[in-house]
């Protein structure tokens, strides 16, 4: 008994431990960052970036663009000029051109993508406000390579809720979901990078509008994200802006901790959500005379109608829009099964018609080490 282990012991020693189709790293052009955007007469324009792995080449990173019908048709372009075989089983960023995602049907081409089990799904999806080309060239000397600056970029801006962070797989999920529409990062090239915030995307998929960093702030507090930080600047009632450089009614706060309770309802053929948070915040920056000890529950009234009022600013806009961001159709269906069902294709539509209110509760809960 004990020789038959030897003998299999020795026969599983011999065989094989590598793949049969291993391929040395240098035979490999990565594609960490995959570009898709329309040129000047709508043709579709795909770009990659790669590094260069070899002592000899004064440039590591090799970038390419080619005009094609799909993405599948590009890879024949870039194995004409690149020296090794393209994958994207590493790709990090998938950046798209603002003008190609206002096109119906955008998505299907990235069907290669979700279809090839090599290539990889977990890449940051980034709207680009202008040409894709301006940012895949983009190559600064004060920055590494373009690949790790903007994944650092995009995970960066995400955790400060600059913007939001959706991945090929989120954003294929989001669209067969009709409970959800889709928030990507967005950024723009003025001779830098720069990350704008988030754009959002209607239920097919087609860019509808932007928001800004706080805009943003407040949508990931209306998804009930507690990570990162969720900082505000605003305006004191009580005190004038000044002639000086200084603005003297301005004070910035953090929401350090706050919950979030969402109570669905249906009535009189509406939806009814109703928000009720309450934020402990910690007060930053003061550029006024204010007694925060003595007359705290003042300024805490304040800042809770302010918030309140852009929560519904900004709630104003997706209904406008016809867009869900925030998720309430998912709401729906879990709560108001029987009423959600017969307008689950029209949902963003319904939502626009749907009563949503906001109550916020605020606790100054630091204030630093001065009054």
């Amino acid at each position: 008994m004990k020789r038959g282990l030897c003998y299999l012991a020795l026969l599983l020693a011999l065989l094989p431990a590598g793949c049969m189709d291993r391929m040395d790293i240098e035979n490999i052009s990565l594609a960490l960052i995959i570009g898709l955007d329309l040129d000047d007469n709508n043709n579709l324009e795909v770009s990659i970036s790669s590094p260069v792995f070899s002592r000899e080449a004064k440039r590591k990173t090799e970038v390419y663009t080619a005009k094609s019908l799909t993405m599948r048709a590009s890879q024949d372009e870039f194995d004409k000029t690149f020296k090794a075989f393209t994958s994207g089983g590493k790709s990090q960023i998938l950046l798209i051109g603002k003008k190609l995602m206002m096109q119906k049907h955008w998505f299907a081409l990235l069907d290669p993508l979700l279809r090839d089990p090599k290539n990889s799904t977990t890449a940051r999806i980034v709207l680009v406000d202008g040409p894709v080309s301006e940012v895949i060239h983009y190559n600064p000397l004060d920055k590494p390579r373009l690949p790790i600056y903007l994944t650092y970029l995009i995970d960066t801006a995400s955790h400060l809720n600059l913007a939001t962070r959706t991945t090929l797989q989120e954003l294929h999920s989001i669209n067969l979901d009709k409970g959800i529409t889709a928030s990507i990062a967005e950024l723009r090239f003025d001779d830098k990078i720069f990350i704008k915030g988030s754009a959002l995307l209607s239920e097919n998929g087609i860019y509808k509008l932007s928001i800004g960093d706080e805009e943003t702030r407040l949508l990931r507090m209306l998804q009930g994200e507690k990570s990162g930080e969720f900082k505000f600047t605003l305006e004191h009632e009580g005190a004038a802006p000044g002639n000086g450089i200084v603005p003297r009614n301005l004070y910035t706060i953090s929401a350090v901790k706050y919950s979030r309770r969402l109570k669905t309802g249906y009535a009189q053929d509406h939806f009814t959500f109703d928000f009720h948070f309450h934020i402990r915040v910690s007060l930053l920056e003061k550029l006024f005379p204010f007694d925060v000890l003595k007359s705290g529950d003042v300024l805490e009234a304040e800042i809770a109608r302010k918030l309140e009022d852009k929560f519904r600013s900004l709630i104003q806009k997706f209904q406008q829009a016809k867009i869900d961001p925030i998720g309430l159709g998912r709401f729906a269906r879990a709560y108001r099964y029987n009423e959600w069902k017969p307008v689950e294709n029209k949902w963003s539509a319904t939502l626009s018609d749907a009563d949503i209110n906001v109550k916020v509760d605020v606790l100054i809960a630091a204030m630093g080490s001065i009054r």
